[in-house]
């Protein structure tokens, strides 16, 4: 009996991921590689201006193109020195090896080409065919570049990266092997292009997941008869009218998957924007998710089945700026033909905040009172009743009876006793509810404890959340609480030459941030040029000067965080109308002076944006509007 065709497409799908997985466990610098190299090769795919289909196969095929290294020895993949002449014919072999693989799957011919060419050069210096000029196809010659690029700018056990200048500098003299003319000619013209993308793609996009959904694309592409295609989305349709049937008021959204938009329908909104269709996949769409939620909706998506296609989770959404809770529910939609796949998501998100406050000033007392503690789990991190008099867990049965659970109540904190504030006895003792602060592992919480009665029995209800996420502190009051905090590390997170906050504190706290309204990216001019003229000793009294003329400018609540050599961040949780915040950031750089070198003059070319969401894109279009400050300037 013959296989059925989804059958084997589905074989052949899950042997490619399996032996990409199978390298990249032997070789992890290999799997964060292909990551990158798919992303530069999107970007150069897009300058070139190719098709969609040509794209989304480059950008399969630069994922898959070290897929021959299965083939390698660990003694040669692993090797830190040079390469013996044996050794560079097993390397030269892995093109090959991983053509061979793909060009048996039908679907993944060209994908195959591609990788079998990514090492040739444009002079014929190339291997494995030698293949010169516009023989190499010029989708092989995309991912080539995007490959050397990410070699020069990625550390190795054997050198330091290079910087996205070097790198740039040192492709376009050659200094790499031959490359297209026009393709060296897109790569200066879209430089900085590059390395904004590139930014943005690493804290907004995760790209392994993303290609892997595009491999799916293309393996699935012809799925559906043409002549159910018809039928297929009249009951498409149909669902997806039942769904928002079932729901009411809120922000409507439709995601389709396959070209990557979304259509939302937010009432929070003017009638002229109400209704609004944008690329979800490029960071559009949505935006008033903040980062943690649009992953969590990901997630979901990713987590989903045709046999249980729906999730729901709570998010926070700014209403007439004030952070209030709402639900989430969401309906995956499948193909039903072949393999399936999903095609669309549709989604409801509705105020669930006076919910929220029925259910803090009511009783337990309910006819389904585990219900009711249920529903609250999807506001809270940590949700349980107690009994602080004995240090026990409740578990409440479906039958509404309580039973003690094994352990004590303040194992949750880490505690091998009582806890010294313990809130729940005194809201035990005094029949309210009382809050307090708790620590554990260097992260804060937000502790209520409320009494209630269940079944007649007099026990706490305890609802935790992490001050981290928003919910009950501003950026500014967030960091207040870090910084006084007794177990809070503060040199661990502050760079030691400028006082900025560095990297990893942004990293740790800040990256996730819902409340910023205005986000700044700060470049010193002429670095580079301090540092040869003058010595790196000068150089670091510079960039401290900016830094101090810059934190003595701001508010309190302002941050500002060194985010890279020369560059800074700056975070500005509210803006007050007519406040010039970009202007009296670049007056204070000017101002700085190194004490014994008059003749040197600091500046700094900046750029901001307000009220853009997520973070990750605000980021992104400050930086770029930095660029266009410090070109406008050379001018």
């Amino acid at each position: 009996m013959t296989e059925p065709v989804s059958s084997s497409l589905l074989t052949c799908r899950d042997l490619i991921q399996s032996i990409v997985a199978a390298v990249d466990a032997r070789d992890v610098y290999t799997a964060h590689h292909s990551d990158r190299v798919a992303a530069m090769a999107v970007v150069l795919a897009r300058v070139l201006h190719l098709s969609e289909d040509d794209t989304t196969t480059v950008q399969v095929a630069a994922f898959a193109h070290d897929i021959g290294k299965i083939s390698m020895s660990d003694a040669v993949l692993r090797k830190a020195g040079p390469l013996t002449d044996a050794e560079w014919e097993e390397m030269r072999r892995c093109p090959v090896t991983g053509y061979d693989i793909l060009r048996k799957v039908p679907q993944f011919q060209r994908v195959a080409l591609i990788v079998r060419h990514h090492h040739e050069r444009w002079d014929g210096g190339g291997y494995p065919d030698r293949l010169k000029g516009d023989e190499i196809p010029i989708a092989a010659q995309v991912v080539a570049l995007a490959d050397v690029y990410d070699a020069l700018t990625s550390e190795r056990c054997y050198k330091q990266a290079y910087s996205h200048e070097k790198a740039v500098d040192m492709i376009l003299h050659g200094e790499c092997g031959s490359f297209n003319p026009l393709l060296m000619e897109c790569l200066k013209e879209s430089s900085e292009l590059l390395r904004t993308e590139l930014q943005r793609s690493e804290y907004d996009r995760g790209f392994r997941h993303e290609t892997r959904r595009l491999s799916e694309e293309i393996l699935h592409r012809e799925a559906l008869p043409r002549e159910d295609r018809a039928q297929r989305l009249l009951d498409l349709e149909r669902e997806r009218t039942a769904f928002y049937a079932e729901q009411r008021g809120g922000i409507q959204f439709d995601y389709d998957i396959l070209s990557g938009s979304v259509t939302v329908v937010n009432r929070y909104e003017d009638p002229v924007n109400r209704t609004q269709k944008l690329d979800f996949d490029k960071g559009m769409g949505l935006t008033f998710l903040s980062g943690k939620d649009r992953r969590k909706l990901l997630d979901a998506i990713a987590a989903a089945t045709p046999e249980e296609p729906d999730a729901a989770f709570p998010v926070l959404i700014a209403v007439d700026q004030e952070y209030r809770l709402h639900r989430l529910v969401m309906h995956t939609m499948w193909s039903r033909a072949g393999v399936r796949h999903c095609v669309s998501v549709v989604g409801q998100i509705t105020d669930d905040h006076a919910r929220l406050q029925e259910l803090m000033l009511g009783n337990v007392n309910s006819d389904q009172p585990e219900a009711l503690l249920e529903c609250l789990k999807g506001f809270f991190d940590i949700v349980r009743l107690v009994d602080p008099e004995n240090t026990k867990v409740l578990s409440l049965g479906k039958d509404g009876r309580l039973t003690e659970m094994p352990g004590t109540c303040h194992m949750v904190w880490n505690k091998s006793g009582r806890c010294e504030n313990c809130i729940s006895s005194k809201a035990l003792a005094r029949k309210e509810s009382l809050n307090k602060i708790e620590f554990k592992d260097e992260q804060a919480y937000f502790v209520m404890a409320k009494y209630v009665e269940v079944g007649g029995r007099g026990c706490v209800l305890e609802m935790v959340s992490k001050l981290s996420d928003g919910r009950w502190l501003d950026m500014g009051g967030r960091r207040m609480l870090l910084d006084r905090g007794s177990n809070f590390d503060r040199s661990a997170f502050v760079d030691s030459l400028t006082g900025a906050y560095s990297r990893q504190y942004f990293e740790c706290f800040l990256a996730e941030s819902e409340q910023v309204e205005g986000v700044v990216m700060i470049d010193v001019d002429h670095f580079k040029e301090v540092n040869d003229r003058f010595g790196h000793l000068v150089g670091d009294k510079a960039l401290q000067s900016v830094a101090q003329s810059i934190l003595s400018n701001l508010r309190q609540t302002d941050v500002l965080v060194r985010y890279g050599g020369d560059e800074f961040l700056l975070l500005v949780p509210h803006i007050r109308p007519g406040e010039h915040v970009i202007q009296r950031v670049r007056e204070a750089a000017a101002s700085a002076r190194v004490e014994g070198y008059p003749e040197l003059e600091l500046s700094a070319s900046v750029g901001g944006v307000c009220g853009v969401h997520p973070l990750t894109e605000a980021i992104r279009q400050a930086d770029e509007k930095m660029y266009q400050n410090k070109a406008e300037r050379k001018n």
